[in-house]
């Protein structure tokens, strides 16, 4: 059990999570490293039952096989929704603001 936390918390990301986490050379624990090594943990050591106790925890609102499938894709750092970027947020299309008609 020492080893897995230590592998979570304290080992620097490998290029192929970083490459799977889309993080920039340099970086050594870019974000989503964490949630994607408790995520491949649970995958391994107890496929069924994380996937159970996570749909329990949405009071059966996710299945345990869409729960599953959600923890294969972050155990392989593929996230479900990506978040706007700074640059897009609070607009609802990517494009110009602002449009001239000649």
């Amino acid at each position: 059990m020492i080893m897995v936390i230590g592998w979570i918390g304290l080992v620097p990301a490998t290029a192929v999570e970083r490459s799977a986490l889309s993080a920039p050379l340099g970086v050594e624990r870019p974000e989503g490293l964490t949630s994607m090594r408790v995520a491949r943990a649970m995958v391994h050591f107890a496929p069924e039952r994380a996937a159970r106790m996570l749909s329990d925890s949405t009071n059966g609102e996710i299945s345990p096989e869409l729960a599953g499938m959600m923890l294969r894709q972050i155990a392989e750092g593929n996230p479900a929704e990506v978040a706007p970027s700074p640059e897009t947020q609070g607009r609802s299309i990517d494009g110009p603001k602002f449009v001239t008609v000649d």
